[in-house]
């Protein structure tokens, strides 16, 4: 990724004139100078205008003079302008200016939150919006996990075992690490996180819905082993066959749903029975009363009879009472004629009374009649009674049970139905076509990591001042992530290589070969740009005095710097630049004619990164005060 710092500017707190540091693009720029002058804050400065979660800047001399750090760089052919407030109280400033021209204020002012700032650089560094995968509590990947790759500072330029800087820039664990580089050197790539990150929710849809499965299917083994048994229970009651089998729990639905069918209609027998009952008990009292009134009408009529013949044997009076003067006149006889006339007057009178079709038993014998012709039609439509097979108790108790089994257990059979396991596979289906987008880890970690080796390995060659290795192999453990060396002739690598001056040239040589690879590539997420801090401190550590072989040594390492420019403008057609911070004074270069150096300031005599016309300043308004 194309980048490279224009400006490092200054403000200050006593309104003196602000600093200006001028950077080149394809050259190593370079600060030389007194230790103690704020030459190391230059990594800091530039991390904390990238917008540092953290301050890192010293407190004294530099913060309390500076009220805005500010980079000026070049991303992409676009020109940003970053400037951030001085921390105070030791604490991060969330006051940020922003330029996407290139114009400088005259005094900085906040005009965008660090949020919507990180965003931007986040497009530039070709971040998209996407959660971090790899660590337990996810946050956002950014472009500042992979400013990790663009400096060699002072903590680790000669350590033995550590080549990246993680606490600097916040990394928390060798896996985010690992993570980073992976995506870096392209043996992952960001496609990949997007990918996971739409596997994730399918993921997790899928082992919900296969719990849920293995749920449902452990109910339906369940209901299954519910219905065999049920099957068994009906086979030792003789409700089924002992041979009976089935192949499907329909079946077996279908045969004890049969079997209560029937046994309901033995259990409404006694309903029916009592309906039946009801019926030819009414029947018989109709048929009493009927009977009654039969017998009633019978003696009627006899009684009929026994007038007509009473009034047979009466009509000789009434003969003789319309005759009585022919009779022997006698007032007694004519008294008793009299009597046998009234007598008989009686009995028309009461045959009148006595006919049947003057009583009221007529109608409701009528009514009577057509109720027991109702209630013969009543008990024809009654279903027919079937003959009950067992009377015992048990058998009833069972059957009622087992339609209060089977019931239950079809309404829980019938919950469990539903398109799960099809919902399911498609959820797989979706996730295999997923899975064909995945880049290939494994494959390319091998490939590329040679590839990178080889990038390496060219740097590694060129050294001079390590010749007890000239002929040893050298490799990138993407496992264990330190450079490793090998003598041909020799089985096992060289697990300890000396000198703090051998690891300080493993250093350079792991990171311009990693930039060489990832420029060769067309990378875009690492910037092309590296600071590096101090190549001299394994030989000036112990005082401004560097021994003739020493001095060859750091010589050398500039010499591997400035090929490296040369290769990567020359050959490769690219760009890059090199911020370097050194001990060592400018003759090392110039008067080894190394054409891609250039000296941007020299912190000698006093001078430093705060200028001494601004300490001057502070000192004479202290006096004033004074």
């Amino acid at each position: 990724m194309r980048y490279y710092i224009h400006e490092i500017k200054l403000w200050f707190k006593n309104d003196s004139e602000p600093k200006s540091y001028e950077l080149k693009p394809n050259k190593i720029n370079v600060i030389t100078g007194d230790a103690t002058k704020g030459k190391t804050s230059f990594l800091k400065i530039i991390d904390y205008c990238l917008l540092s979660k953290k301050n890192r800047i010293v407190q004294s001399i530099i913060n309390e003079n500076v009220s805005w750090y500010c980079i000026n760089f070049f991303i992409n052919d676009k020109n940003f302008i970053i400037a951030r407030k001085s921390p105070e109280a030791g604490e991060v400033s969330a006051e940020v200016y922003f330029s996407d021209r290139g114009i400088y204020p005259t005094l900085p002012v906040a005009n965008i939150s660090i949020f919507q700032l990180k965003e931007v650089l986040n497009k530039e560094f070709s971040i998209p919006k996407i959660e971090y995968p790899t660590i337990k509590n996810p946050q956002k990947l950014s472009y500042r996990e992979f400013l990790v790759l663009t400096s060699i500072s002072a903590d680790i330029i000669i350590t033995s075992n550590n080549y990246f800087d993680k606490s600097f820039y916040e990394i928390t664990t060798d896996e985010d690490l690992k993570h980073i580089f992976y995506i870096s050197t392209g043996i992952d790539k960001i496609q990949n996180i997007l990918i996971e990150e739409k596997r994730r929710p399918i993921e997790q849809q899928i082992n919900k819905l296969a719990n849920k499965i293995n749920t449902e299917t452990a109910k339906k083994k369940s209901l299954d082993y519910e219905l065999a048994q049920l099957i068994t229970e009906c086979k030792e009651y003789n409700l089924l066959n002992v041979d009976f089998e089935y192949s499907t729990y329909i079946e077996a639905y279908n045969a004890l749903n049969q079997i209560v069918k029937d046994y309901i209609v033995l259990a409404n027998n006694e309903k029916i029975f009592k309906q039946i009952d009801s019926l030819n008990k009414e029947k018989r009292n109709l048929i009493k009363k009927t009977n009654a009134i039969e017998n009633f009408k019978n003696e009627v009529d006899i009684y009929h009879k026994n007038l007509n013949k009473y009034a047979d044997s009466l009509k000789p009076i009434e003969y003789l009472a319309n005759n009585f003067s022919e009779i022997i006149p006698s007032r007694s006889i004519h008294l008793f004629i009299n009597s046998l006339e009234d007598s008989l007057k009686e009995i028309k009178i009461g045959y009148k009374k006595t006919d049947f079709k003057f009583y009221k038993y007529q109608t409701e014998l009528t009514s009577l009649n057509e109720r027991l012709k109702q209630i013969d039609i009543e008990i024809k439509s009654l279903p027919k009674i079937k003959s009950i097979f067992t009377s015992e108790a048990a058998k009833y108790i069972f059957i009622g049970n087992l339609q209060n089994k089977l019931t239950n257990n079809e309404k829980n059979r019938l919950k469990l139905d539903s398109p799960q396991k099809e919902l399911l596979a498609n959820l797989k289906e979706e996730l295999e076509k997923l899975d064909l987008q995945f880049y290939d880890i494994d494959k390319n970690k091998y490939v590329l990591n040679e590839e990178l080796n080889k990038s390496i390995q060219r740097i590694y060659s060129l050294i001079n001042s390590m010749p007890n290795y000239k002929n040893h192999t050298i490799r990138f453990d993407i496992d264990e992530m330190v450079l490793k060396l090998k003598n041909p002739r020799e089985l096992f690598e060289s697990e300890d290589i000396g000198s703090s001056s051998n690891y300080m040239f493993l250093h350079l040589c792991f990171y311009l070969g990693l930039h060489e690879y990832l420029i060769k590539n067309n990378h875009k997420h690492v910037p092309q740009f590296l600071f590096i801090d101090q190549p001299s401190f394994p030989y000036f550590s112990g005082g401004d005095k560097v021994k003739t072989d020493d001095q060859e040594k750091l010589i050398d390492a500039f010499k591997l710097l400035n090929s490296f420019l040369s290769y990567v403008i020359n050959d490769l057609k690219s760009e890059f630049q090199i911020f370097m911070v050194e001990h060592a004074p400018k003759d090392y270069w110039e008067d080894n004619d190394l054409e891609y150096f250039h000296t941007v300031d020299e912190f000698i005599n006093g001078n430093g990164l705060i200028p001494q016309y601004v300490l001057s300043k502070n000192t004479e308004e202290n006096d004033s005060i004074d």
